[in-house]
């Protein structure tokens, strides 16, 4: 049984151009967001997690504004495409957190961490501060070399392809998470 009390959520960017139909990603997503249901299990999981009163923090990408990128020598091609398309423009509507997703820094305590540049939440950012003050001793992805207890969910997740989306959660997730769950399995646990 997981420990309700030492557990937070790590949301990462979950902006309308990655979720919404409209949103400047979501093309490439979209197939992988159907397939899985993956909207549905998402809000699932921030439903469950505002009943147990689990924290949520956001681990959002930075955006693009004037001199995004400038001066960088080895920007990624992920960033290069990003700066090129306005993939989550400062101020947009792309930008926003997809409806039913957003914080709830009052009533949950939810935590918008400072925003990372690439793929890691923790990396550059002030995620690993967090949940140490409020000792979390469970998280995602760069948390299992940090030491914490990784539990990945399979069906709140999307992949440019479905087949790369069922790689990752079937293949790579086990060879560094603790536990690879579906949301529900996951709140049978609490």
């Amino acid at each position: 049984m997981t420990s309700v009390n030492k557990t937070a959520i790590v949301l990462i960017d979950p902006y309308n151009d990655f979720l919404h139909p409209k949103g400047k990603v979501n093309q490439l997503l979209a197939e992988s967001l159907a397939a899985t249901n993956t909207i549905s299990h998402l809000q699932n999981l921030v439903t469950t997690a505002r009943a147990q009163k689990i924290p949520i923090y956001y681990g959002l990408h930075q955006q693009v504004k004037a001199g995004f990128l400038a001066g960088w020598e080895h920007a990624t091609v992920m960033q290069q495409g990003q700066r090129d398309h306005k993939t989550f423009e400062e101020g947009s509507w792309g930008v926003e957190i997809y409806e039913g997703l957003e914080p709830d820094v009052e009533g949950n305590g939810d935590v918008v961490v400072s925003k990372h540049w690439c793929s890691s939440s923790f990396s550059n950012t002030d995620l690993d501060y967090h949940l140490l003050w409020i000792s979390v001793s469970w998280t995602v992805t760069d948390g299992g070399t940090r030491g914490y207890h990784v539990t990945m969910l399979k069906d709140a997740t999307a992949g440019f392809t479905t087949v790369a989306k069922d790689a990752a959660t079937d293949l790579i997730w086990p060879l560094f998470a603790n536990e690879v769950l579906t949301v529900e399995e996951w709140k049978k646990s609490l």
